[in-house]
């Protein structure tokens, strides 16, 4: 009797293990709604009617794929999407490869260090033309040569020093380098990262890219994407997270 009744147990608690399993997969956690950093935001969040939400890593060869399409058409975006008070965008970032990776030193300081770079653009107040700026670089001297393109790269980016995310010369307008590269090191900085990765690393399932958009949500990546064809492809992806918006 004793035994019949702990096997019945263990198949309740398998059940609803099973039965939390499945639910989570279908109702994944709704993100903060609190804007993490103003700078990395387009459009206003308190009257857009659609809300989207972009958690990225600079590191990630497929989030950076979607991140220049949006980069090279962002006055088509603003055009399209978030004028009329359409919709607000905000960009999340972190350095979650860091934590996924954390035997590839030269991935953990990468992917840290452009992080930490942009949450200091964004303090100078022109986050969107620095994260242009990196998203050029990182793609002509590695992902378009084929080097760290994918998680099985044959060839891996090297540790990169901090200048190469701060040393942004007189090419992007309202940074000043010093002020920037000063930025990475502060205390303040890696702690504002620490917690908005923290607090991505709760809601993200499936990997990297992340997007949320209303009630739509696209983890991962479609390697199917083609250059010239990126943009096309990301309206898709907005247009299918408007059309989710629960009336």
């Amino acid at each position: 009797m004793q035994k019949a009744i702990r096997a019945t147990a263990i198949l309740l608690v398998v059940g609803l293990l099973f039965a939390l399993i499945i639910y989570n997969s279908m109702n994944p956690p709704k993100p903060e709604t609190k804007v993490w950093e103003k700078g990395m935001t387009l459009g206003d969040a308190n009257s857009a009617e659609h809300v989207f939400y972009d958690y990225t890593d600079i590191m990630c060869p497929y989030c950076d794929k979607f991140a220049i399409a949006m980069d090279k058409h962002l006055d088509d975006f603003k055009k399209e999407y978030v004028e009329d008070k359409k919709v607000f965008y905000e960009l999340r970032l972190t350095n979650l490869l860091a934590g996924f990776h954390p035997n590839e030193e030269g991935l953990v300081a990468n992917s840290t260090n452009s992080a930490l770079a942009g949450y200091c653009a964004s303090d100078q107040g022109n986050f969107w033309g620095w994260y242009g700026w990196i998203l050029d670089k990182m793609n002509e001297d590695f992902f378009s040569k084929g080097i760290g393109d994918s998680a099985t790269a044959k060839q891996k980016i090297p540790k990169l020093e901090v200048k190469y995310f701060t040393g942004v010369g007189e090419e992007v307008s309202g940074i000043n380098e010093a002020r920037l590269t000063e930025c990475v090191e502060k205390k303040e900085t890696a702690s504002k990262l620490s917690q908005n990765t923290q607090k991505s690393a709760k809601i993200i399932s499936g990997g990297l890219p992340y997007y949320v958009f209303n009630s739509y949500v696209a983890p991962g990546f479609d390697g199917n994407w083609e250059v010239d064809h990126d943009w096309e492809n990301a309206r898709v992806m907005f247009d299918a997270g408007i059309a989710s918006k629960k009336k």
